[in-house]
């Protein structure tokens, strides 16, 4: 008679993310509401990681939805800022997780990104820790490029964009090489906003003069 095996904990590794969007875009074409908590719930643990996966990836690519990064920006705060206080314990507060996800943010992460996340899965592994487990070091990175994308500046989402979704990969993976790729990403986009102040400036007071 064969002995039960205890129930191994679910690791969010063992869902594949492309997957999930998959799933949540069938059930937004029937018409259905689709929640970031669903979202995250099929995620399984490690929410932090996902939520701000899953509203940093539409950022990544130009889309056709208007305001769409203010629209994002506050969620993302607010999963970045609990990710940075508490660490990745426990659930998103009740706000976010009421968030809804338009059906045309879902389509185009499946024509656009499901095919990329699927093959970082086949590279991605839990490695260098050191950097994978800095959840509130993540946290704080993601709250400075969570309010780049609430500034409304043409064509710049892209960049603090990519940045998060390398961290929350990371963390999401426990992957360190990724988190390390999104802190060094981190660095390199706030010295190009300072910079870019400072050229402006420079301009500015060349003018005036």
């Amino acid at each position: 008679m064969p002995v039960d095996q205890p129930e191994q904990p679910c690791e969010p590794s063992a869902r594949s993310l492309p997957a999930i969007i998959h799933e949540l875009d069938v059930r937004s074409r029937t018409g259905k509401d689709v929640t970031l908590g669903e979202a995250l719930d099929r995620a399984g643990a490690r929410m932090h990681g996902a939520a701000i996966l899953l509203l940093a990836l539409p950022e990544c690519i130009p889309l056709p939805i208007p305001s769409l990064g203010a629209f994002l920006g506050v969620p993302l705060l607010i999963a970045s800022a609990h990710l940075a206080i508490f660490g990745d314990r426990g659930d998103l507060p009740e706000r976010a997780r009421r968030i809804q996800l338009p059906q045309r943010m879902i389509s185009v992460m499946v024509r656009y990104l499901a095919g990329p996340l699927a093959r970082a899965e086949r590279i991605s592994r839990d490695r260098v820790p050191a950097l994978a487990r800095r959840e509130r070091l993540i946290g704080a990175l993601c709250i400075l490029m969570s309010v780049l994308l609430l500034m409304p500046v043409p064509f710049m989402n892209a960049a603090p964009a990519i940045t998060l979704v390398c961290l929350s990969w990371g963390l999401l993976q426990r992957d360190g090489v990724f988190v390390g790729l999104g802190i060094a990403m981190a660095v390199g986009v706030m010295v190009a906003i300072i910079l870019l102040i400072d050229l402006i400036s420079t301009a500015l007071t060349g003018v005036a003069a």
